[in-house]
């Protein structure tokens, strides 16, 4: 995705559809859009090995991103 798309999700939590098949719940706290990338704590994760605990900050690239909906 672009990251001028991802401005929008910011202090919301989204669903995201990454291009390696994650599907990751996560809360976007930082769009960094010089760096193309997203802060965000991750919620639920199809795959959790990728993180250090429930609600850990990750950084994710935002041409890594195949879709952000937004999550209930």
């Amino acid at each position: 995705m672009r990251i001028a798309d991802l401005n929008r999700l910011l202090d919301r939590t989204v669903t995201l559809r990454l291009k390696d098949g994650e599907i990751a719940k996560v809360k976007v706290t930082f769009v960094d859009e010089e760096a193309g990338e997203l802060s965000a704590a991750v919620v639920e994760s199809s795959r959790p090995e990728h993180y250090c605990g429930p609600c850990a900050l990750h950084t994710f690239v935002a041409a890594d991103i195949v879709s952000a909906e937004l999550s209930e």
